[in-house]
């Protein structure tokens, strides 16, 4: 499930920070009111996490690592 921000639109209420966050599905609607004080939020555009798998199996090699596949009864050859 994404994680989504959310920022009150007019005050916030004591408990609350001015921007929070709610993990969502991507199908929910959107919330139009905090779930802590009540009051009007709005949802915000944030950026993402979109890094490269460093341990990605094509990048094994470069990092100093073997893979081996078992090609007979016992017997294993490095790739």
């Amino acid at each position: 499930m994404p994680i989504y921000e959310y920022k009150h639109t007019k005050k916030k209420g004591d408990l609350c920070d001015e921007v929070f966050e709610v993990f969502q599905r991507v199908s929910a609607e959107p919330l139009t009111h905090c779930p802590t004080c009540g009051h009007p939020v709005s949802k915000q555009l944030s950026r993402f996490g979109g890094g490269v798998d460093k341990l990605a199996p094509s990048r094994l090699k470069e990092l100093g690592f073997s893979r081996w596949h078992r090609r007979d009864k016992g017997t294993y050859e490095r790739e």
